[in-house]
């Protein structure tokens, strides 16, 4: 069953008996509102969205894993960074609430771009209070609230539950980023500074990574943001953690188009899912 609201998300639910898993693709929307503008060309804006990763995760649901897609891309508004992280040159007035910013925003990152990931002016013009306010409230907070309603049922019904973050990573680092100019890993997986999510689940998920051939950096050069910040509370049994997948393996960065590594990639995903669900199945029938 698939549940769409309509330009924000669509939720795939599991195809065979439900697991508490939730596969959380939150970067990869190619859907720009029509208010979206930017004095770059598209094929910039373009690279900024984790592209394909939807297709990458398609075998969550039979599984029996949920997968919950965002349709709208991150270079409107970006749901790995809080409300609160905004930067303050790009707004057309005073903000009403609290600014709390993160270090993503100071190479600008922020909620709001105020740069592409090579350094370049992302924003056309500065936006009004209320052109952001909505962008809150249409497209990020439904978002995170049906994420949040998703990983509560199975907190209720299953007494614990797991959220994987997946996203996509340039092959080398891009100057607005943590490692400029050097290259990354196959996988990077963070659990911010191990705060989301207990010890052993990271091992599983950084061990199957390794098995299936693929070399695996962790809380480097990404450690998360606040889609599993915001979500998980290991201490009550909510499990979230980030993986960025190395856009080298699967994707043509200059046509965008899929590679040959695409399947192996693929297959590599879908047999850490299988095994993510497993996990999770014997955890909760203990």
């Amino acid at each position: 069953m698939i549940t769409v609201n309509p330009g924000v998300f669509l939720r795939h639910d599991p195809q065979t008996a439900p697991a508490p898993v939730l596969v959380d693709v939150s970067r990869s929307g190619r859907e720009y509102p029509p208010d979206f503008r930017s004095p770059l060309p598209f094929t910039e804006v373009h690279d900024n969205v984790s592209m394909y990763v939807e297709e990458l995760c398609a075998g969550a649901p039979a599984l029996g894993a949920t997968l919950l897609f965002a349709s709208f891309p991150n270079t409107y508004i970006d749901t790995n960074r809080s409300a609160a992280d905004l930067d303050e040159s790009l707004i057309e007035g005073k903000w009403p609430g609290p600014i709390k910013q993160s270090d993503f925003t100071e190479r600008g990152l922020g909620l709001i771009k105020r740069l592409s990931r090579y350094g370049t002016r992302m924003q056309e013009r500065k936006l009004t209070v209320a052109e952001v306010q909505d962008r809150l409230r249409l497209y990020h907070e439904p978002y995170h609230q049906e994420l949040g309603r998703v990983l509560a049922g199975f907190r209720s019904t299953f007494g614990a539950a797991w959220q994987v973050s997946f996203h996509c990573m340039s092959a080398v680092g891009a100057p607005t980023h943590a490692d400029p100019g050097k290259e990354r890993a196959d996988f990077c997986v963070g659990d911010v500074n191990g705060t989301t999510c207990k010890p052993e689940f990271l091992e599983l998920v950084v061990e199957t990574l390794r098995a299936s051939g693929h070399s695996v950096s962790v809380n480097f050069p990404y450690y998360g943001g606040e889609l599993t910040r915001r979500h998980s509370d290991p201490a009550n049994r909510i499990n979230s953690i980030f993986i960025e997948i190395n856009k080298r393996m699967f994707i043509d960065t200059k046509t965008f188009k899929r590679l040959e590594g695409f399947a192996r990639v693929k297959t590599s995903i879908g047999a850490l899912l299988a095994r993510i669900v497993q996990d999770a199945r014997a955890t909760v029938r203990r």
